[in-house]
């Protein structure tokens, strides 16, 4: 028997983040970065070494996320496929609201970007200059939502999916 729920939803829009998503963000990261060794005089190559630094930045998506959740009180169950999805692990199980979706994504993007710019002065330049760019790069995909959603209506709901994010209306 199929699972039931009490609501049904509408779909009203969803925004994909497909292969040409992460084409777009590994051109775009070594364009910015090829830019940045021609501006600041970094070797190239230094900079793709530094490249490993910006596997703190889905970590750190993750934890803003989850504190942002847990300062407004949400009963967020976060499913494991969303570890490895373009939100770095913000899905629900169950759709939240457009505010609560809001909110959260701003203060990811907000905090994505905060934390590494305060940290480019503790690091060497060529770690700065590539988590910093990483940092811009990996929140492109929330960003974009985050945009996708103002055209939505204030009591749509949000799904998170493993490479998208539904925008759903109640019939109730």
């Amino acid at each position: 028997m199929k699972e039931q729920t009490i609501y049904s939803y509408k779909l009203l829009y969803r925004f994909r983040w497909r292969l040409i998503g992460y084409l777009a963000q590994i051109v775009s990261l070594f364009a910015l970065l090829a830019g940045a060794s021609y501006v600041l005089l970094i070797p190239y190559h230094q900079l793709i070494v530094s490249l490993a630094v910006i596997v703190l930045i889905p970590i750190l998506h993750f934890i803003v996320f989850r504190f942002y959740a847990y300062v407004t009180s949400s009963p967020l169950k976060p499913t494991p496929d969303t570890l490895v999805s373009p939100w770095w692990g913000a899905g629900t199980a169950y759709p939240i609201s457009l505010s609560f979706f809001r909110g959260a994504e701003t203060s990811v993007c907000i905090g994505s970007l905060l934390v590494p710019a305060g940290l480019f002065v503790w690091l060497p330049l060529s770690y700065g200059v590539a988590l910093a760019v990483g940092a811009v790069v990996l929140t492109l995909p929330r960003f974009l939502a985050l945009l996708a959603s103002i055209r939505q209506p204030k009591n749509a709901r949000v799904k998170y999916e493993i490479r998208s994010i539904a925008f759903l209306l109640t019939d109730l």
